[in-house]
C-alpha cells in the first residue's frame, strides 16, 4: 500500500470486501427481478409520492450499472490525481467516500425493489436523513484533508495557496458536521425549505470563506 507509483489508494486486505458490497445492488436486482411489474417507480418527491418510473430491466441493473460506473470512476480518479500521495495522507476520508457511493447504491436498490414489489416506502424521510449523516461523517474527517485535486473544498483560492486550503477545511469541517446533523433532523421532520437552506449554506460558505482568506493575505 505504500507504492510510489500512485496507483495503490486501495483498502487492502478490505479492498475486495467493498467490490463484493458493490455488487449486492446486482444481486438484489436477480432475486427479485421476475416479481417486479414491468414499470418500476424510480423517482420521488419530498413527500414520497412517485412522480417517475422506469422499465424493468433499467430499474434493476440500469440504476446499479450506473452506480458501479460512478464507483470506479471515483477510485480512478482518486489514484491518478497529481496530489495522490496528500490523498493517501487524508486519513479516511477517500474510504468514506468511496463506501458513500456503495452504500448508496444499495440503499437505493432496496428502496426500488421495495417499491416494485407494493412496499411503502418513506423514500424522502429516509434518503434525506441517509445524506446528512453522510454530511455529518464527512465533516467530522474534512480537516484532515490534504490539498488534492479530487477531494474537498476546491476552489480557485483553496488550490493556489494550501494555507488557504488547511483553514477553509478547518472551518469547513465544523460548519458540515452541524449542517449535516440539522439535515438530519430536518429530513425526518419533512421541513424541506429549511433542508435545501442548509445545503446552500454548507456549500457557499466555505467558498466565501476561501475568498476572504484570499483576500486578507492579498492585502
Amino acid at each position: 500500500m505504500e507504492n510510489k507509483d500512485g496507483r495503490q489508494l486501495g483498502m487492502g486486505r478490505w479492498e475486495p470486501v467493498y467490490w463484493a458490497a458493490a455488487l449486492i445492488p446486482f444481486m438484489i436486482s436477480l432475486v427479485f427481478y421476475q416479481k417486479m411489474p414491468e414499470q418500476v417507480p424510480t423517482q420521488w418527491d419530498w413527500e414520497g409520492q412517485v412522480n417517475g418510473y422506469s422499465s424493468r430491466f433499467s430499474a434493476c441493473f440500469g440504476i446499479p450499472a450506473f452506480m458501479l460506473v460512478m464507483e470506479v470512476v471515483l477510485l480512478w480518479a482518486l489514484r491518478l490525481d497529481p496530489k495522490w500521495w496528500n490523498i493517501k495522507r487524508s486519513g479516511p476520508l477517500a474510504h468514506i467516500s468511496r463506501w458513500f457511493l456503495v452504500i448508496l447504491g444499495i440503499l437505493v436498490q432496496v428502496i426500488i425493489t421495495a417499491a416494485g414489489l407494493g412496499i411503502q416506502v418513506d423514500v424522502g424521510r429516509i434518503v434525506s436523513v441517509f445524506i446528512g449523516l453522510a454530511v455529518l461523517i464527512m465533516g467530522n474527517v474534512l480537516p484532515r484533508c490534504r490539498y488534492n485535486f479530487t477531494m474537498g473544498i476546491r476552489t480557485p483560492w483553496t488550490l493556489n495557496d494550501e494555507e488557504n486550503w488547511n483553514k477553509t477545511h478547518r472551518i469547513a469541517g465544523s460548519l458540515w458536521m452541524a449542517g449535516g446533523l440539522l439535515m438530519m433532523v430536518l429530513g425526518y421532520l419533512r421541513m424541506e425549505a429549511l433542508y435545501f437552506a442548509v445545503v446552500i449554506v454548507i456549500v457557499l460558505a466555505p467558498v466565501g470563506y476561501s475568498y476572504i482568506v484570499y483576500r486578507r493575505e492579498s492585502v
